[in-house]
């Protein structure tokens, strides 16, 4: 028992090992971060802040605050405010109030370990020995894409691809429990589309179900089916934010749901010729912030896979889905994608071809794994020991040639001349293993940056320098309700969420159309929405008055005809489109509505005050003098409800943005909650799909 147990344990500790020594400098160096990158440090990790903040004091936030006069957080979608991983690593303990550094890098390792154990426990499932295995979960959990992706969420949903396969397998090619396994891998792929971005399990998902459907579609219709019930607890909200919306998606004007996504875009995001060499050579160029580099060892154990490899059926399957994801990847250059853009419906919306590489390097490294398999196996022949050697030569002579070239090209020639004659000798699984390391971690490793070098972390320190500042705010915010209008030229990251201040505007993917519409950048929309403060390095108008500057030399101004966050009105006027919208009139006095319009009564004297709030609920005690419209000036979306006294009213839409609600005379609680039907409607069907998953594990055959 315990001989099997080390038996079982040996591989997966080594590979441990393997992959910390590739990530020491974030596992144990304490000096450099991954996340210095715009996206991370503006977008992605502001978010995490705020969940991680509010899930510390005991709330799960559906609805974020923060930014735009407040938004759906789970309709957001990034960076995955539903995914199981995400959630344990926010209730991490936090550094005064903020996460720690030491946590995120910790947290990307685990990420490329989960990656790198499923290839692993995918080339063990296939019968490859256990050198090989390793080989390949060290290329695929920390070279190519993963080892080069900027984005969090991007790379967390692919880490389960393998895992993925790893149960299909077995349903289609064990005869025991086959209704299980095949639920396993659909439960699987459901979290991968809770990951926070959809790109990677919508080309997983085309994958699988191509799979499916060439092997036993019966049990591809129960797998797909869980996975849909699962990703239907973020995928629900985020169809009913992309409908209310618009995306920035590189072009001049943001699209809505039902708009094209130009093909141009997809020109831009495709990946070059010149990417498939820089598989095998190193380079400095990302694409879509990532890349394709395995290097020369995986790249020839993988062709050595394909030619020799005994397994004729499933390693001619790997490489025409390796080779079908590299045409796709690259995009514009070949007809593969324009064909499969234009006939799929909803394939234009994962814009990046490039991402397809993740695919690609999966095929290459589980090639490579037969590949190393018959290298141990004494198969090679001279060819392999040939072409290795000419390479290596070529490549010196190039780099020595060319001193203006990157010098990991020099060395990427001196390890193939070094592979070339340890086939001369016995060959050593390990050799190729290190050799792999070590030309993975010139390239993956690259872009870490270190808090010591003043010319780096040029984006992670805007998370420290205005720390002063957002502090200021947010204990400003608990004497009054404060929202800030922040000047993106001075202050590029998510003001609001990093540090707890409801802001107006904010850095995003999309926005919805009616908050588009009410052109929030006009004086007349600052005021409707409550702007109490403006953030700026000077002031934007005349009246504005400092209250403090920053160390950063940004200042806090205080906007002179700021209003409070909730009031009152007494007049409905209609309107007729949303355009009259516009009309000037004073929004304190009257509210503007498009369409069917209450019966107010005229009165004044009215006393209307904030008593509570958090992300998913405002509590509000109004005093009337007689029939009026309570106005709260957060954005108006759909599944906030009210409710006056605890019976539920009907939710107006003020002006077109902010929310109000009809209240009669005298002393009343008002309570505007956030209660989604889409996430609700998500959370049944998620529910049903672990239920599923789980009655049919249950079963014995």
């Amino acid at each position: 028992m315990l001989e099997r147990l080390r038996a079982m344990t040996k591989g997966p500790a080594a590979l441990t090992v393997l992959v910390l020594a590739l990530f020491w400098k974030l596992a144990f160096s304490g000096e450099f971060v991954w996340f210095d990158h715009p996206d991370m440090c503006y977008l992605e990790i502001p978010r995490l802040q705020f969940q991680a903040r509010e899930l510390h004091q005991g709330h799960f936030p559906l609805w974020d605050p923060s930014i735009w006069a407040g938004q759906s957080l789970i309709g957001q979608t990034q960076p995955g405010p539903l995914f199981p991983l995400n959630l344990a690593f926010l209730l991490l303990p936090l550094e005064q109030g903020y996460l720690q550094a030491v946590f995120l890098n910790w947290y990307w390792v685990v990420l490329h370990l989960v990656a790198a154990f499923g290839c692993y426990a995918l080339c063990r499932e296939w019968g490859r020995s256990r050198q090989a295995a390793i080989l390949a979960g060290i290329g695929f959990g920390c070279g190519g894409f993963l080892g080069t992706v900027a984005w969090l969420d991007v790379a967390a949903g692919a880490i389960f691809t393998p895992w993925i396969l790893l149960f299909l397998t077995r349903a289609v090619e064990q005869p025991r429990k086959p209704l299980a396994n095949a639920a396993v891998s659909g439960l699987l792929l459901g979290i991968a589309w809770l990951s926070g971005h959809h790109e990677i399990p919508l080309l997983v998902t085309l994958l699988v179900a191509c799979i499916w459907a060439a092997t036993r579609w019966r049990l591809g219709f129960v797998a797909l089916l869980v996975s849909g019930l699962i990703a239907s607890l973020q995928v629900l909200p985020t169809i009913e934010f992309g409908r209310l919306s618009k995306r920035w998606i590189g072009v001049t004007e943001p699209v809505g749901w039902n708009d094209p996504i130009p093909y141009s875009i997809a020109t831009v995001y495709s990946m070059p010729a010149r990417g498939v060499l820089e598989t095998v050579l190193p380079s400095a160029n990302r694409y879509a912030d990532c890349a394709p580099f395995l290097g020369l060892a995986i790249v020839a154990m993988a062709v050595l896979g394909l030619a020799k490899s005994e397994e004729r059926g499933r390693v001619k399957w790997i490489g025409v889905a390796a080779a079908v994801a590299l045409l796709f990847a690259l995009g514009a250059a070949t007809p593969l994608h324009g064909t499969l853009y234009s006939l799929l419906p909803g394939l234009g919306k994962a814009r990046v071809p490039v991402r397809a590489i993740h695919i690609f390097d999966l095929g290459l490294c589980l090639l490579a794994a037969y590949g190393l398999d018959v290298m141990l196996a004494q198969k090679t022949g001279r060819a392999m020991f040939w072409s290795l050697l000419g390479f290596g030569a070529c490549v010196v002579f190039w780099a020595i040639g060319h001193p203006e070239l990157d010098d990991r090209l020099l060395l990427s020639g001196l390890l193939a001349i070094a592979l070339a004659a340890s086939l001369r000798l016995r060959p050593l699984a390990v050799v190729w293993i290190i050799a792999a390391m070590i030309e993975m971690h010139g390239v993956s490793t690259a872009t870490y940056s270190s808090k010591f070098r003043t010319d780096q972390n040029k984006f992670t320190r805007q998370l420290e320098n205005y720390r002063d500042v957002g502090e200021f705010l947010r204990e400003l915010d608990r004497r009054e309700v404060v929202r800030v209008d922040v000047n993106d030229n001075d202050v590029s990251l998510n003001f609001g969420d990093y540090f707890g201040v409801d802001s107006l505007g904010g850095y995003v993917a999309g926005v919805p159309e009616n908050l588009i519409n009410a052109e929030t950048h006009t004086e007349r929309m600052k005021t409707i929405l409550a702007a109490t403060h403006y953030l700026s390095r000077e002031p934007a108008r005349s009246g504005q008055e400092s209250y403090l500057e920053g160390k950063s030399g940004v200042k806090v101004f205080r906007n002179p005809e700021s209003r409070p966050r909730t009031w009152s009105v007494h007049q409905a006027i209609r309107a007729a489109t949303r355009e009259e919208l516009k009309k000037p009139i004073d929004p304190h006095q009257a509210a503007l509505l498009v369409g069917e319009v209450p019966e107010l009564e005229s009165c004044t004297g009215d006393e209307v005050k904030i008593v509570s709030r958090s992300p998913n609920r405002v509590r509000i005690d109004a005093t009337m003098r007689c029939n009026g419209m309570v106005i709260l000036a957060d954005s108006y979306y759909p599944g906030w409800q009210v409710l006056v006294d605890g019976r539920e009213e009907r939710l107006w839409e003020a002006y077109g943005v902010v929310r109000g609600v009809v209240v009669p005379g005298g002393n009343h609680q008002v309570e505007f909650r956030f209660r989604p039907r889409s996430f609700y409607t998500g959370l049944v069907l998620f529910a049903a799909g672990l239920v599923l998953t789980a009655a049919l594990v249950s079963l014995r055959r």
